[in-house]
């Protein structure tokens, strides 16, 4: 899960040789428009219509005008909500005409610095409000509030829905999107069945939401529903090849887990300029979201090869984490990554060796580490993870003879309702994991090498599997002591019992 400190949740595109794109060209303004206007009641509201929580949670509907410029939202609060209101760090200059609707009274509320007191909402309050999400995306150019792309803007919920500043964890929030003619709306947020355009989840620390597009967008259901891609303007020179990347990345995925580890997830798709798949991200909490930039003259061949997707869709596996484990999201998905790629024939097991081989040394500690919890350097985070992975899996394989391995953690994990749309502490993590494998591996691992360095033993654990890089060749020893286990890692797994 993207947060402030995760600028690239693939930042292993770097080491990986994978060139950035190429820079797309300025989109053209967009033309300024009024904003769709809604009728206020004095009782009732059209977010309560829309299937909002009644008394339990908060509850929005939201407006938009063409290519997203304006939103106007109507929000309805319930008995005991705190009357301090803000929006995600940065959106604040965004949020206009604020209104508190009592009774048959309208009360307009003035900012006070980056908050607005709203009397009245310890007994509930329906409040309204327009916010400039256009502007926010010309000023800021962040994922975090808002970007612009053509004639679409993308911005999480977090954005733009006004709640109460320090709202306790587990209330229940609903908003329904109503789009302009011919336009969509797209988010990770979860979507509420049977109800269009609906969508609901639970407040967590931050609120950081899963990322959200309004404009000239198309979604396709792909992944027999279990992903939704929302394209932004723009031309590919091969379009059925970017869908069955989509396609084919989630399947990987869902035979490495014995089934797609989230029921839903959104992959916003950006055309660019160039013949590449640039840096991703994902983000979660009550749903799950993956940006990426996609090259406009990107060909199949390159697509094939393309690891990137695979890569954040693995993410949506495991719970969100507090920052100083982020290095368990990152070290899981570079490790699994290449695992899932060749065990759906997508790549060639020398391959995954080959880049281990010459990867995972830069997850070694440095001088001055002071270990994977408190070292949080890119080497330590993307490869000291993968290297702590490496070395779980290979131990469980080895303690249970073959029985268990570390993707039976992970299914074990989803199978408790894990994955990145909620937070769990990392114990919890290791809890269940011991659990299902019956080793204590994670625990002993991680007590090893969270709070102090410790350099893994690479040479012994190659020559333990039997695979060495000769020259730029992978070789095999099948006499070596793991190497059954070695050649059990890069095959197709079936759910282990």
């Amino acid at each position: 899960m993207m947060k402030p400190w995760r600028t690239f949740s693939s930042a292993l595109a770097l080491l990986a040789g994978a060139a950035s794109m190429g820079c797309a060209p300025a989109p053209a303004p967009l033309r300024a428009s009024a904003p769709v206007r809604i009728a206020l009641a004095a009782s009732g509201s059209p977010a309560a219509a829309a299937g909002g929580s009644s008394g339990a949670g908060w509850s929005y509907e939201v407006v938009a005008s063409p290519r997203g410029e304006t939103l106007v939202v109507d929000a309805v609060f319930p008995a005991g909500t705190s009357g301090q209101f803000t929006v995600e760090d940065g959106a604040e200059p965004f949020v206009k005409d604020v209104v508190l609707h009592d009774g048959e009274q309208t009360i307009a509320i003035a900012p006070s610095g980056e908050r607005w007191a709203i009397p009245n909402c310890a007994r509930g309050c329906r409040v309204s409000y327009r916010f400039a999400l256009a502007d926010a995306a010309r000023a800021n150019r962040e994922r975090s509030v808002a970007q612009m792309h053509g004639e679409a803007v993308e911005a999480p919920p977090s954005s733009w829905l006004l709640r109460p500043l320090d709202a306790a964890n587990g209330i229940a929030f609903r908003f329904h999107v109503t789009s302009a003619p011919g336009e969509a709306f797209a988010t990770g947020v979860f979507p509420v069945p049977g109800l269009e355009d609906t969508y609901e989840g639970h407040t967590v620390e931050g609120f950081d939401l899963p990322y959200a597009a309004f404009g000239r967008i198309r979604r396709l259901q792909l992944a027999n529903g279990h992903v939704e891609a929302a394209m932004f303007p723009g031309t590919f020179a091969d379009e059925p090849a970017v869908i069955a990347w989509i396609e084919r990345s989630a399947k990987a995925v869902e035979a490495l887990y014995g089934g797609f580890p989230i029921r839903r997830v959104l992959v916003l798709v950006q055309p660019q300029s160039g013949r590449r798949v640039g840096f991703g991200t994902t983000m979660g909490s009550s749903g799950a979201a993956i940006e990426v930039p996609v090259g406009e003259g990107v060909t199949p061949a390159q697509l094939h090869d393309d690891w990137m997707l695979v890569h954040e869709m693995i993410h949506t596996a495991l719970p969100d984490l507090t920052r100083k484990h982020h290095w368990l999201e990152e070290g899981l998905a570079t490790y699994l990554e290449p695992l899932a790629r060749v065990q759906a024939g997508i790549t060639a097991p020398e391959q995954v060796w080959k880049e281990w081989i010459l990867g995972m040394p830069q997850g070694e500690p440095a001088a001055g580490d002071e270990g994977l919890d408190r070292t949080h350097t890119w080497g330590r985070t993307y490869w000291g993870g993968a290297l702590f992975c490496l070395e779980v899996d290979v131990a469980i394989r080895e303690r249970t003879g073959g029985r268990k391995s570390l993707v039976d953690v992970v299914r074990a994990i989803v199978a408790k309702g894990g994955n990145i749309s909620v937070g769990w502490p990392i114990e919890r993590v290791i809890e269940v994991g011991d659990a299902v494998t019956g080793v204590p591996v994670l625990r002993e691992t991680y007590a090893r090498r969270a709070a102090k360095p410790g350099a893994v033993d690479l040479p012994a654990i190659w020559a333990k599997l039997g695979v060495r890089l000769e020259r730029g060749t992978i070789t095999y020893d099948d006499k070596a002591p793991l190497a059954a286990i070695r050649r059990s890692m890069t095959e197709p797994q079936l759910p282990t019992k």
